[in-house]
């Protein structure tokens, strides 16, 4: 029975044997296979890092808004009895507007006039009378006294039919009215708004870390949806002394020539203030860049080992890099890249250290510092 069981285990472990020694040569052989199988090369765009003259700018939004413009009110109460202007038309300072009724007004001013020439006469018979000294000082102090109130009440009379005469403060467009003839309008109640339109102002504001950056004079490029391409160019006129405590923001007023009247108060407005300094960078597609919260890096053609056939095709290599400002499609590169390094630009995805590459540049990136996307 020993011998049996012996020859039955030694069987058993040739078998056993034979099948792990079997499967671990396989396992060995597809290591083997795996560790020397290269990935196809994967296709990818490039370009070539050039130097180019870099006009610095700082990129802001902002709110277009007149350099005077108001909503031309009613300071009296009264019924509107004239209406002197058409919707949209350009008037001038001091040109009438709108007129109301003042009948009422100037029965009052006339009514005055003559309490007035009454407390004249009476002065001058006081006046004679204190002469002759056949009066009290006291009657001539109260003559004059009744004489200059009636005065005054008449040029306050003729200030107030002077005031339902509403006018224009300035020059500029007016807007679409909003009363009619015969309407009854309180006092403060709004008839038509006025808008200075050339020059116009632009409001904006900036970081602080940029306030040493810009000052009164420098010009001011900005752009609305409404001109489509229309680049349209100011100055800076005024910047805030103070900076905002809860955004940590300052704010900048910018005027802008507008004689074709294509800006209006209200728009919004993206714009770039430009810095007087010139500097040349290393610039890219945008595209061109993998961001990642441990720094961001591009992928550099560089040429790879020749294989067995003695055939090699382009590596690519990550080189993490140091970023400026960007401008339209394209960034500064501070350092990482030099001029005439081949850069991927799109397909980054697939790639890895030492992936070799497949160069097809027939579609490429856009790379434009001033792109003009439709706007569909």
């Amino acid at each position: 029975m020993t011998k049996r069981l012996i020859i039955v285990l030694l069987g058993l472990g040739l078998v056993f044997g034979g099948i792990f020694g079997f499967k671990a040569f396989m396992n060995a052989q597809m290591s083997k296979y795996f560790a020397n199988m290269q990935p196809p090369p994967v296709t990818v765009t490039t370009t070539v890092a050039e130097e180019t003259v870099w006009e610095p700018t700082i990129p802001a939004v902002g709110t277009l808004r007149a350099v005077n413009g108001v909503m031309v009110s009613a300071e009296l109460p009264g019924v509107v009895e004239n209406i002197a202007f058409d919707s949209g038309q350009r008037v001038q300072r001091g040109d009438l507007l709108v007129q109301l009724d003042t009948s009422t007004d100037r029965a009052q001013l006339a009514a005055l006039e003559a309490q007035l020439r009454l407390a004249q006469s009476d002065l001058q018979r006081q006046n004679e009378l204190r002469r002759r000294g056949t009066n009290a000082q006291a009657d001539l102090d109260a003559a004059k006294a009744s004489a200059a109130q009636l005065e005054a009440q008449i040029e306050s009379q003729k200030a107030t039919i002077a005031k339902k005469a509403i006018k224009a403060p300035f020059d500029g467009e007016v807007g679409i009215r909003r009363v009619d003839i015969g309407e009854y309008v309180g006092a403060g109640t709004g008839i038509v708004s006025l808008q200075q339109l050339d020059p116009i102002l632009v409001d904006f504001t900036l970081p602080e870390q940029r306030l040493g950056e810009v000052d009164a004079g420098q010009i001011v490029r900005l752009s609305v949806s409404s001109a489509g391409e229309t680049a349209f160019t100011g100055h800076i006129t005024a910047i805030e002394p103070s900076v905002d405590q809860a955004t940590r923001n300052f704010a900048v007023e910018a005027r802008v020539d507008n004689a074709a009247r294509r800006l209006r108060p209200g728009q919004f407005a993206r714009l770039e203030v430009v810095l007087p300094q010139v500097e040349r960078f290393v610039t890219l597609p945008a595209t061109a860049i993998t961001y990642n919260p441990y720094g961001d890096s591009v992928y550099r053609v560089e040429a790879g080992e020749a294989d067995a056939e003695g055939q090699s095709s382009p590596v690519a290599t990550r080189v993490f890099v140091e970023l400026g400002d960007r401008r339209g499609d394209q960034v500064a590169v501070l350092s990482g890249v030099s001029p005439g390094d081949e850069v991927v630009t799109s397909g980054q995805l697939k790639l890895r250290n030492g992936s070799r590459l497949n160069i097809n540049n027939q579609v490429q990136p856009d790379n434009n510092p001033n792109p003009a996307p439709a706007n569909k």
